[in-house]
């Protein structure tokens, strides 16, 4: 089974008729599943967050468990350039644009296909408002990708809570890897262990949750496993040697396309990772940017998305991305 999750900056309208709405929470959820003839399916994981941009925070943690990206363009404003910067940032190379004019307003499809080149989008591609169509092409792309074959997982997390009678339950996506029932799990950045008892993908049971599926795991927890501080931003995994827990940080800063503002000392900023949004404040500048983190911050050092650096009064309020 292949997932393609999508960051969706655009109306509900327009991500209904691509695919079914699933879950509203701080980030709408649109899935469509398309069945094979073998009779395994693959799946269209549309995220679309709630409120942007005048709420951030889903925004920008959606972009780092996003591999595809949708922009319904109505205008070209600040949120248009924020979102194709920060997606560029992110690392999302590929992409669709729909042009739908809001009313009383003229989009010119030039002028956005010149900001995306400028921003580094200039692969991603002009599409029709028709949802049937941008499906169809969706399900081409999920046609591509190749099967997983990494050993060990990550899946970082976005809701933790208790049910009775099945006891601590973690949602989140599988980053990287392959994650089985009965897999031994560890907590980044904390002591103990634990066992996934069970898997639910899509409100199925299943036995193997693979790369890009949202994955619900009933855990069985043993010795210094923390499950009060399970909660959204926290990373579980096979093993933490992949892992480097930092309560201060220092790295090179690659700017963000557009970005006018500089970062002095004394600045706050979040760093957001793994649906990490932790905020911490600049301590030194010199030829690397250094930062003392209100939270600690895990870092995967085998992850191949970059780790974005955020501060809420910045226009556009990506400043880039880290690297360290």
């Amino acid at each position: 089974m292949s997932v393609l999750n999508i960051l969706f900056v655009g109306s509900d309208e327009v991500a209904r008729s691509i695919a079914k709405k699933s879950d509203s929470r701080d980030v709408d959820n649109y899935v469509y599943k398309d069945l094979k003839e073998d009779g395994a399916f693959s799946t269209i994981s549309i995220l679309r967050p709630n409120n942007y941009p005048e709420k951030p925070k889903p925004f920008f943690t959606s972009l780092t468990v996003s591999d595809f990206g949708i922009i319904e363009v109505g205008k070209v404003d600040g949120t248009f350039g924020e979102a194709i910067v920060s997606m560029a940032c992110a690392g999302i190379e590929n992409g669709f644009v729909i042009i739908n004019p809001s009313e009383r307003e003229w989009v010119d499809g030039g002028q956005v296909k010149d900001l995306l080149n400028q921003a580094g989008l200039g692969n991603w591609e002009f599409v029709d408002n028709d949802g049937v169509i941008i499906r169809e092409k969706l399900i081409s792309i999920l046609n591509q990708i190749k099967p997983n074959d990494e050993n060990g997982f990550v899946v970082a997390v976005d809701q933790a809570f208790t049910v009775k009678g099945v006891g601590l339950v973690a949602v989140g996506h599988v980053q990287s890897g392959k994650v089985n029932k009965h897999d031994g799990v560890v907590f980044a950045g904390s002591e103990g262990n634990a066992i996934a008892r069970s898997l639910q993908v899509m409100d199925l049971d299943v036995d193997v949750a693979n790369i890009g599926d949202r994955v619900g795991l009933a855990l069985r927890t043993a010795g210094a496993f923390r499950e009060d501080l399970i909660g959204k931003g926290s990373i579980l995994a096979d093993s933490d040697e992949r892992f480097e827990v930092q309560t201060k940080s220092d790295f090179e800063l690659n700017k963000a396309t557009f970005q006018k503002n500089d970062l002095v000392v004394g600045d706050v900023v979040h760093f957001c990772s793994d649906l990490q949004f932790i905020v911490g404040r600049i301590t030194k500048i010199n030829e690397n940017v250094h930062i003392k983190w209100d939270f600690p911050i895990v870092l995967n050092k085998d992850s191949k998305r970059n780790p974005l650096i955020v501060q809420l009064e910045a226009t556009p309020r990506i400043m880039g991305f880290a690297q360290f």
